[in-house]
């Protein structure tokens, strides 16, 4: 018999063991991780088995357990962000220079973030597994070495009501000879071959070919975690308001070199910190195309447009806009809406995010943290950007439709979208007011030390989190150096980003 990882007081023990772990629904303070009950493999690192080995544990509340420490820590963060952001306003306000002004904002903005987060997230797998079926949908392009694993994972899944219908958007490698040999293994998979037409394109044939009211979306390069898709349907089956959930995505490579340590930071942070946040309004911004899931009246009606048009663009992100967005916004402002829908459904870079913006028209989008996937990040710089320019189309294009709305959303969270809305384009110009205007014009050299501090302050408290919350967790010390390049790299993608709207394609392979 296995006991609870978790002291009466629900602190995390320290040396817990690693040999299996039977299936535990419930213990008398903390939820077993669906993905430790496969820890008999090697982990997600190529070898034997590829499920999860994240120690990060629910409460049977539905909170994200750390120990009295990790919040005295997250005390002192709060306090120290607040007084650092305190004195930056001072300092921007007696210089007068709007761009400095606003950029104390940002901090503010990711404060919150942190509180909400911390203190609010439910996970809302809370009900029973229901048996209805489900389909499970893999859009794939030149994935000859990966497709095997990612199938072989879905089958492997715990619950057992499955079909698996596999899209070959036109692979120009080996991957349409590997998919039919798996037919023969997998007698239950569906295979379809495409001529070439994008992501988004591909998903529209595997929905219509689908036969399960609820649709799982599963990128070609991921893995998921065997409860995954169990855990996903208890939030269905307990919440008829949610029409989109989203899994826990952390990276497959990341021990590979600089640049994927500090993308398995990134993944952190945008999950279990942003994610949690929006997820405590019902308002996920973004279900990650490496695990999603939606009920199919949620988004059916924005599928038919990508069955239609011919370019690609933004799909992730466009569902769960859709999916979010109030009846309000399919009435008053419906010629709007059909403009920016149709646009929207046009084109394939980040269509996570299209689908996103699709779900939450009228229904709400939750983020699922024991749903665990592993998902290949780009090893080179030059991928890197180009995935990066890929997500910031689709970003900008659905969150242009999302503003349509939002403002009538909870008013916290509305204040938090448009803040980082406007920080988008606003980011260059702080960037060169901070570096350039303040110590060439105004001959002070504090700003940018002021910008630099508060950006490694943020980043080595949220990495210090991230290890806390697993104390698996490897490269939690990459964070400050991941805040470098969403400082300095990432906010220059806007202009590639605008100038190639029109262009569409998958990018990264």
């Amino acid at each position: 018999m296995v006991s609870s990882p978790y002291t009466e007081q629900g602190e995390l023990e320290a040396g817990i063991s690693t040999v299996e772990l039977p299936r535990i629904d419930w213990l008398e303070e903390a939820e077993i991780p669906a993905s430790e009950a496969s820890q008999s493999g090697a982990g997600p690192d190529g070898r034997d088995d590829l499920f999860s080995h994240s120690r990060q544990r629910i409460s049977r509340h539905g909170r994200i357990l750390v120990s009295r420490r990790a919040w005295a820590f997250r005390g002192l963060t709060v306090l120290g962000i607040l007084a650092f952001m305190i004195f930056n306003v001072r300092v921007a306000l007696s210089v007068g220079d709007p761009l400095i002004v606003y950029s104390t904002v940002m901090p503010f903005h990711a404060l919150a973030v942190l509180i909400i987060g911390w203190v609010f997230f439910k996970n809302r797998a809370t009900g029973a597994t229901p048996d209805q079926l489900v389909s499970v949908i893999i859009p794939v392009f030149n994935q000859e070495q990966m497709i095997e694993k990612v199938i072989d994972a879905i089958f492997r899944s715990s619950y057992p009501n499955l079909e698996v219908v596999a899209v070959n958007d036109g692979s120009k490698d080996n991957t349409a000879a590997v998919l039919d040999a798996l037919t023969i293994k997998n007698p239950a998979l569906k295979v379809l071959h495409q001529p070439n037409g994008g992501k988004r394109t591909a998903v529209a044939t595997g929905f219509y070919a689908a036969s399960g009211d609820v649709v799982v979306l599963i990128d070609s390069d991921s893995i998921v975690d065997k409860y995954a898709i169990e855990e996903f349907m208890k939030v269905f089956a307990a919440n008829p308001r949610v029409g989109g959930v989203v899994g826990n995505g952390k990276v497959l490579n990341a021990g590979k070199n600089l640049l994927t340590r500090c993308q398995d930071v990134w993944y952190d942070y945008s999950f279990n910190i942003r994610k949690t946040t929006e997820s405590f309004f019902g308002t996920v911004l973004c279900l990650s195309g490496c695990l999603a899931a939606y009920r199919r009246e949620t988004i059916s009606r924005f599928v038919s447009f990508w069955a239609k048009d011919k370019a690609q663009y933004g799909d992730d992100r466009n569902l769960t806009s859709y999916a979010i967005a109030t009846p309000w916004a399919k009435g008053q402002l419906a010629p709007l809406e059909r403009r920016l829908l149709k646009a929207m459904s046009s084109y394939d870079d980040a269509e996570d995010r299209g689908l996103t913006s699709q779900a939450i028209i009228e229904w709400e989008t939750v983020y699922v943290p024991m749903a665990i996937v592993y998902t290949e990040v780009p090893e080179k710089w030059r991928q890197y950007l180009r995935q990066q320019i890929r997500w910031r189309k689709g970003f900008l294009r659905s969150t242009f439709f999302i503003s349509a709305f939002f403002w009538r959303k909870n008013p916290l969270m509305a204040a938090l979208f448009y803040i980082e809305f406007m920080s988008t384009f606003i980011a260059p110009a702080i960037t060169f007011s901070i570096f350039v205007y303040g110590p060439l014009v105004l001959d002070s050299y504090l700003y940018p030390l002021l910008y630099v501090g508060g950006q490694l302050l943020i980043g080595l408290a949220a990495g210090l989190d991230y290890r806390f919350r697993d104390p698996t967790a490897r490269y939690w010390k990459y964070k400050p150096v991941m805040n470098m390049i969403s400082a300095f790299v990432l906010p220059w993608v806007l202009f590639p980003a605008v100038w190639g709207l029109k262009k569409n394609t998958w990018l990264t392979r």
